[in-house]
């Protein structure tokens, strides 16, 4: 799904790079793995805080998380994001453990909530950049 194809696409650049084309490549989302420990981080660092290897690879993540927290955006400066607005902006913590920044697709502010259940997908932009959507895994019935 392509929700805006006129947006604009940073350069990233080092490990940031790396994060980006490994989502693109695989139209998935993966996380910085730390392979020495074990240890999931984002965002991508040089070496892992708990075991200071420098031994590491973007790994798939299932992409079930929770709202850790999320903002609600009532305009933007951007014209790509104007006619969405109000828009939620949610910090996402993956069943992986790390956090992520995503934006909530098809799920109104009043229907967002801290520790609900979300999936992150993301959109690929170009090989070496990706947005990231939360959606909600929740059921709606008829009555909510």
């Amino acid at each position: 799904m392509t929700d805006f194809p006129e947006i604009k696409v940073p350069r990233p650049d080092e490990l940031d790079l790396e994060f980006y084309q490994a989502v693109a490549k695989a139209g998935a989302l993966h996380v910085q793995r730390c392979n020495a420990c074990g240890a999931w981080r984002h965002p991508a660092t040089y070496y892992c805080p708990r075991c200071a290897s420098g031994d590491y690879s973007f790994a798939p993540a299932s992409g079930r998380a929770k709202v850790y927290s999320y903002t609600v955006s009532h305009m933007s400066v951007e014209p790509q994001w104007q006619a969405r607005a109000p828009y939620v902006t949610i910090v996402a913590e993956l069943d992986e453990g790390p956090r992520l920044i995503a934006t909530a697709r098809d799920m109104p502010a009043d229907k967002v909530a801290i520790g609900m259940p979300i999936r992150i997908v993301p959109e690929t932009k170009s090989p070496d950049f990706a947005v990231f959507w939360a959606e909600s895994t929740r059921k709606e019935t008829p009555d909510e």
